[in-house]
C-alpha cells in the first residue's frame, strides 16, 4: 500500500502533462480578432472609384475653365473672376462631397453635386448668363454622365433607380443660386428616403488599415488641392483690387519730363535761378502734393490687400493644422479602442484556458479516484472471493466422494 501511494502522485502528474501536450494544439490555435467590422468589397470599390472620379472632376473643371478664360481678355475682370470662382467653389464643393466616411453617402453626395452644377449652367439655370459659350455646360453635363455611369456600376438596379429618382427631386428643390455653389448636404434627405436612422448612417469605420488608408487619401488631397486653390484665391484678390499701375507710371513719367526741363532751364539760364526757385515753389508743389496723395492711397491699398492675403493664408494654414490634428486624434482613438478590445479578448481567452484546464484536472482526479477504489476492491476482496469459491468447490467434491 505504501508503494502504491507513492506512485499515484507521479502518475497523476504524468497524466496531467500528457493532457496538456495532447490539447496543446487546440489551446494555442487562438484566433484573436478585434471587434472592428471591415468594409465590404463593394464599399471599398465605391470609396476608391468615387475618389478617382473626384480627380477626374477637378481635371475637367480646370480644363473647361482655362478654355473659357482664354476667350476673354486678361483685363476683363468680370469674366476672369467668374472663371476663378467656378474653379475654387466647384473643387471645394466636390472635395467635401467625395471624401466622406461612408462610401455610399460619398457617392450619392458627389452625384448630387454634379447634377446641381449641370442644372446651374443649363438653359434653365441661373449660371447660363455668366459666359458666352457652352463650354461650362458641356463639361458639367459630361461630369454628370460620368458619375451617373459609375453609380450604375456600383449599385444594384433597384438602388440605382431609387437614387436617380431621389437626386432628380433633390436637385429640383436645391438649386445653386450663384457661383458660390453653396451645397446642401443630401445626407439627411437620403437617410429619410431610405428609412435609415441617423444613428445608423455609418455602421463601421473599417479595419485599422482601411482607416489609415482613408486618412492618407485625405492628406494627399490636401497636399494636391490646397496650393492650387490658394493660388486661385490670390489671383482673384489681385484681379479685383483697386491698384492701378498706369496712374503711378503716368505720374512718374510726368515727373521725369518736368525734372529734365528744369535741369535744362537751369543750365542754360543761370541768371534766372532765383526766379526759377520761386516759380518751382509755386508750380511744382501742387504736383508733388498730388503725387504724394496718390502714392499714399496706392500704398494703403496694397497694404490692405497684402493683409487680406496674409489673413487668408493664415486661415488656410490653421484649417490645415486643425484638420491634421483632428485626423491624428481620430487615429489615436481608434488605436486605443483596438488596444482595449485586444486586452479584453486576451483576458477572456486566458480565463477560458484556465477554466478548461481546471475542468480537465477535476475529471482526471475523479477518474483516478474511481480507478483507485477499483484497485482496492481488487486487492482486498478478490482473494477472499476466490478462496471462498475454491473452498466451497472442494467441500462439494469431498461430499460427493
Amino acid at each position: 500500500m505504501k508503494r502504491t501511494s507513492k506512485l499515484i502522485p507521479f502518475k497523476l502528474f504524468s497524466l496531467i502533462l500528457s493532457l496538456f501536450v495532447l490539447n496543446g494544439c487546440s489551446l494555442l490555435e487562438l484566433k484573436i480578432e478585434s471587434q472592428s467590422e471591415p468594409l465590404t468589397t463593394t464599399e471599398l470599390n465605391t470609396r476608391i472609384l468615387t475618389r478617382a472620379y473626384s480627380k477626374h472632376f477637378f481635371s475637367e473643371v480646370e480644363a473647361a475653365a482655362d478654355e473659357i478664360s482664354s476667350m476673354y481678355p486678361k483685363d476683363d475682370v468680370l469674366h476672369q473672376s467668374y472663371v476663378l470662382l467656378w474653379k475654387i467653389n466647384a473643387e471645394e464643393g466636390l472635395q467635401r462631397a467625395a471624401y466622406q466616411v461612408s462610401p455610399q453617402i460619398a457617392l450619392i453626395d458627389s452625384w448630387v453635386f454634379a447634377a446641381q452644377m449641370e442644372q446651374f449652367f443649363s438653359v434653365d439655370g441661373k449660371g447660363v448668363v455668366l459666359f458666352d459659350s457652352n463650354v461650362d455646360f458641356e463639361a458639367s453635363q459630361l461630369l454628370h454622365e460620368d458619375i451617373k455611369a459609375l453609380a450604375e456600376k456600383l449599385l444594384s438596379s433597384t438602388e440605382f433607380n431609387e437614387a436617380q429618382d431621389f437626386i432628380t427631386e433633390f436637385v429640383a428643390t436645391h438649386q445653386f443660386e450663384n457661383l458660390t455653389m453653396r451645397r446642401t448636404p443630401a445626407l439627411k434627405a437620403w437617410l429619410a428616403n431610405q428609412n435609415i436612422d441617423e444613428s445608423e448612417a455609418v455602421a463601421t469605420l473599417g479595419t485599422m488599415p482601411e482607416a489609415l488608408g482613408d486618412v492618407s487619401d485625405r492628406l494627399g488631397l490636401v497636399s494636391e488641392q490646397t496650393p492650387k486653390i490658394m493660388t486661385w484665391k490670390a489671383q482673384l484678390i489681385t484681379l479685383n483690387s483697386n491698384v492701378n499701375g498706369n496712374d503711378i507710371n503716368k505720374t512718374m513719367e510726368s515727373l521725369r519730363h518736368t525734372s529734365e526741363s528744369f535741369q535744362d532751364f537751369v543750365k542754360n539760364n543761370p541768371e534766372y535761378m532765383q526766379n526759377l526757385a520761386e516759380q518751382m515753389s509755386l508750380q511744382l508743389q501742387p504736383l508733388l502734393d498730388d503725387l504724394d496723395m496718390k502714392t499714399d492711397d496706392k500704398l494703403n491699398q496694397l497694404s490692405a490687400e497684402r493683409t487680406a492675403l496674409e489673413a487668408m493664408v493664415a486661415r488656410e494654414r490653421k484649417e490645415l493644422v486643425n484638420m491634421v490634428e483632428r485626423e491624428r486624434k481620430a487615429i489615436a482613438v481608434i488605436v486605443s479602442q483596438e488596444r482595449e478590445k485586444f486586452t479584453q479578448d486576451l483576458d477572456k481567452v486566458s480565463q477560458d484556458v484556465l477554466t478548461l484546464a481546471m475542468d480537465k484536472v477535476i475529471d482526471l482526479i475523479k477518474s483516478t479516484i474511481i480507478y483507485f477504489i477499483l484497485f482496492i476492491l481488487a486487492i482486498f476482496f478478490a482473494p477472499l472471493g476466490l478462496g471462498y469459491f475454491l473452498g466451497k468447490r472442494a467441500a462439494i467434491k469431498k461430499k460427493a466422494a
